[in-house]
C-alpha cells in the first residue's frame, strides 16, 4: 500500500528559506575570512614594507656617517703624503740612511696612488616619501626599498674596506717616518766619529739640531730635519776646511800654538781662527786675541788670534797671550769657581790669574798690565781649575 504525504505549501517556502539563510550566511562568513586575510596579508606586508624602509634609512644613516669619515681619512691621508714629502725633501740623502729613505718613499707613493685611485663619490638612494597603498604594490615596493638596502649594504663593505686600506698605509707611512727619524741620532754620532777635526761650534750645532729632531712624525718634523741635515752638511764642510788648513798653515808656528793651548784646556774643546787684526790688535806690531766660550752643549771655545802670534811665537809675553785667551776658554770647566768670590764672573781677572797660576807671569801677555794685577787670593783661587 502507498501512503502519498501532501505537504502543504506554507512548509516548502519555510525549507527554502532556511536554505538561502544558511547560504548567505556561508557567503558572508567566506567574505569576512576573506577580508580577514586580506586584512592580515595588508597588515604583513605593511609591517615588512615598514621594517624594510627602516632598515634603509638605517643604512643611509651608516652611509652618510661614513662618507664623512671618508673625507676625514681622505684628507688627513691628502696632508701626510703632502708632509712625507716635505720630510723626504729635508733628507738629503748624504745625510739620511738610503734604506730608511727608500722605505718612506715607497709607503707615500703607495698611499698616493691610493687615493689618486679613490674614484668618484657614491649617490645613495632616497627613502621612500611614502606607503603604497594596495598589498601587491607594498609587496613590489618592499622588494625595491629591500634591493635597495642590499645596494647600500655593498656601498658600506666595499667603502669600509678602501678606508681601511687608507688607514692601514696611513700607518705604513707614519711607522716608515718614524723609523726615518729614528736614524738621527745614530748619524749625529757617525758625523762626530767621522769628522774629528771639524770646529766644534758645528758639532755642537748639529748636536743642538739633532736633540730637536723629535721622534714622534709631525708637521713640524721636517723643519727639524732639515735644520739637522744643513748642520750635518756643516760638520763635514767645516771638517774638509779644517783638514786644508792643518795641511796648508798660513803659518808653520800655527798648529804648534795651537796644539799648546789645547794641552793647557783641560779638555775643553777649543777651535781657532786666525786674521790679521784681532780685538784691535795686530798690524801696528801689537798680538791681539780674543776668547768666547758658553756652557752650553760641552763648554767648548773659541780662541781668535792675530797672525803675528805664530810669527812672534815662542816668545814668552805670546805664550802668555796665548794661555790668558785660554783661560777664557776653561772658564766653562771652572763656571762655579769663576762665578764665586773672588771672581764673581769677573772674565779678565779670572783669565789673568789662571795665567799667572799657570806660570805665565808676563805682564803684558797675561793681562795683568791691562786689566790689574789680581790679588793672591784670586791668583789661589785660580790653581783649582785646571
Amino acid at each position: 500500500m502507498v501512503i502519498v504525504l501532501a505537504l502543504g505549501g506554507g512548509t516548502t517556502v519555510a525549507l527554502v528559506d532556511r536554505a538561502n539563510e544558511q547560504r548567505a550566511a556561508q557567503e558572508l562568513a567566506d567574505q569576512q575570512a576573506r577580508e580577514a586575510r586580506e586584512a592580515e596579508e595588508l597588515a604583513a606586508a605593511e609591517e615588512a614594507y615598514d621594517t624594510a624602509v627602516a632598515d634603509l634609512d638605517e643604512r643611509i644613516t651608516s652611509l652618510g656617517t661614513l662618507a664623512t669619515d671618508v673625507d676625514t681619512a681622505l684628507t688627513t691621508a691628502g696632508e701626510d703624503t703632502d708632509a712625507a714629502a716635505a720630510l723626504l725633501d729635508a733628507a738629503a740623502a748624504d745625510v739620511v740612511p738610503a734604506a730608511e729613505r727608500a722605505a718612506l718613499d715607497t709607503a707615500r707613493t703607495d698611499l698616493a696612488t691610493t687615493l689618486d685611485g679613490w674614484g668618484e663619490t657614491w649617490d645613495a638612494p632616497e627613502k621612500p616619501a611614502e606607503r603604497p597603498t594596495t598589498t601587491a604594490e607594498i609587496l613590489d615596493a618592499t622588494e625595491d626599498v629591500e634591493a635597495d638596502t642590499a645596494t647600500v649594504d655593498t656601498m658600506l663593505a666595499e667603502t669600509q674596506d678602501a678606508l681601511d686600506v687608507v688607514e692601514t698605509q696611513r700607518v705604513g707611512l707614519t711607522d716608515a717616518a718614524e723609523a726615518l727619524l729614528a736614524t738621527v741620532p745614530g748619524t749625529s754620532q757617525f758625523y762626530l766619529d767621522t769628522n774629528p777635526v771639524a770646529t766644534n761650534a758645528s758639532r755642537s750645532d748639529m748636536q743642538v739640531a739633532a736633540d730637536g729632531v723629535l721622534a714622534s712624525w709631525s708637521t713640524s718634523s721636517s723643519t727639524e730635519l732639515a735644520g739637522f741635515t744643513a748642520a750635518a752638511q756643516a760638520v763635514a764642510t767645516s771638517q774638509v776646511d779644517q783638514e786644508w788648513l792643518l795641511a796648508h798653515p798660513v803659518h808653520p808656528a800655527r798648529p804648534e800654538i795651537e796644539a799648546f793651548a789645547r794641552s793647557l784646556s783641560g779638555g775643553v774643546p777649543i777651535d781657532f781662527s786666525w786674521a790679521p787684526e784681532v780685538n784691535g790688535a795686530g798690524p801696528d806690531g801689537n798680538s791681539g786675541g780674543l776668547a768666547t766660550w758658553t756652557t752650553a752643549q760641552y763648554g767648548y771655545s773659541t780662541i781668535q788670534l792675530s797672525d803675528n802670534v805664530a810669527e812672534l811665537w815662542p816668545d814668552i809675553g805670546i805664550q802668555a797671550l796665548v794661555v790668558h785667551e785660554t783661560g777664557h776658554a776653561i772658564t766653562s770647566k771652572c763656571y762655579d769657581l769663576y762665578a764665586a768670590p773672588p771672581f764673581n764672573s769677573d772674565d779678565e781677572m779670572f783669565a789673568t790669574a789662571w795665567a799667572i797660576s799657570m806660570g805665565y807671569d808676563d805682564g803684558n801677555g797675561s793681562g795683568e798690565w791691562a786689566y790689574g794685577r789680581p790679588s793672591d787670593e784670586q791668583i789661589a783661587a785660580a790653581y783649582g781649575c785646571r
